[in-house]
């Protein structure tokens, strides 16, 4: 009995330990006008990550990619916004979508120092961290 007690405390403390789903999300802001505005003036290349909470590919990128140590440190050399479209009935979530024509989740946006976005980089669905920094080097401020 006490050998099963200890066990089932290991399995809670090392459930306990592993990153929860949207657990990298310290690098990213909410998607905002006025945080894109303010990257655009600072003319810094922008990462827009198109997410659901409902999405298993999206909570794949947050345990893969998006906590890879080269990528967080290359993000963090951007601005990094978010838009949650879970709720896509919201009108503001539905601007957002249509400007950027996302047509499913997850998506990611690159926009240069301008604010344009470099259509080639888009990536949408899941892939790899070497994927993801592929694209990342096409805002050309990686070597």
């Amino acid at each position: 009995m006490r050998k099963t007690v200890y066990f089932i405390i290991l399995i809670l403390a090392l459930t306990s330990c592993r990153q929860a789903p949207g657990a990298s999300t310290s690098i990213w802001k909410p998607y905002s006008q006025e945080a894109l505005r303010e990257a655009v003036h600072e003319q810094k290349p922008v990462v827009i990550d198109f997410y659901a909470d409902w999405c298993p590919n999206c909570q794949d990128l947050d345990r893969t990619v998006f906590v890879d140590p080269a990528i967080v440190a290359k993000l963090a050399l951007v601005t990094a916004l978010r838009v949650d479209v879970t709720n896509m009935d919201d009108s503001r979530v539905q601007s957002v979508v249509q400007t950027y024509g996302i047509e499913g989740v997850p998506t990611v946006v690159f926009l240069d120092s301008h604010g344009r976005e470099i259509t080639d980089a888009r990536v949408m669905g899941l892939v790899s961290s070497k994927e993801f920094s592929q694209a990342l080097a096409m805002l050309k401020i990686f070597k």
